[in-house]
Order: C-alpha cells, then structure tokens, then sequence
C-alpha cells in the first residue's frame, strides 16, 4: 500500500503531462512480476511486491482520471458504474482462471500473465486511437 501511494502521487503528474500513454507502463511492469514472484529468491519477491504496487498505484491513479477526461459531466457517474463493473468481473474471472492454473502449474499460470499483457498492449493502442 506504501509503495502504491507513492507510485500513485509520481504517476499522476506523469499522466497530467503525457495523457493516457502512460497506462503502457502497467503490462511493461507487469510482465516480469510472476517471473520474481515465484523465484526462490526472497529480494526478487520483494521486488516482486514493489512492481505489484506501483502498477496498483498506476492503475487506481491513471483509470480513474482517464474516466473523467473521456467523459461528459453528465454521464460520469454512469461511466464510472460501468468501469467498476467490468474492472470487477474481469478481476474475478482472472484472478479465478489463475487459480486454477495455479494448482496445475506454476508455469501455465505464468505463462497465461505474460500472454495476457502482451495481448494487452496491442488491444491498448488500439482504443487510444479511437478515443
């Protein structure tokens, strides 16, 4: 939580200056996560942890701000309600899909997170140029 507080307050100056780009830096942070989080290595797990707050802080920061620069006034609220839906479900559906893979193999469950992000950063420059 410390490390997502601090990450945040950094992040959102970066994202008043250079706008929604910024959300690139969470599948860049995110993919070596699994990698040290499962290591043997007690420093790695801990840099582990500091890469999983700092991409908490970029997104509670960025997603939220980006709702409000995307939106008109009068339908924020809505906007929001729809964003914390499928912020939500989508959590559940992964976060329970890696459980799974979890007690198959360490390994399917990493490699499902690095297919994940990099199919992700594709899908994010496509909506940036229709937003």
């Amino acid at each position: 939580m410390g490390v997502d507080a601090l990450a945040a307050l950094l992040v959102g100056k970066t994202y008043d200056r250079v706008g929604l780009i910024s959300l690139l830096a969470v599948p860049l942070l995110t993919l070596p996560i699994p990698f040290l989080a499962f290591s043997c290595s007690y420093s790695l797990v801990l840099i582990g942890i500091v890469l999983w707050g700092v991409v908490m802080g970029i997104q509670e920061t960025i997603m939220r701000a980006a709702i409000a620069d995307l939106t008109p006034i009068e339908r924020r609220g809505f906007a929001y309600g729809i964003f914390n839906t499928a912020y939500g479900a989508s959590w559940f559906l992964g976060a329970a899909l890696m459980g799974l893979l979890y007690e198959l193999s360490i390994n399917y469950l990493i490699l499902f997170v690095v297919v994940m992000e990099l199919i992700s950063i594709p899908l994010f420059l496509l909506v940036r140029k229709t937003a």
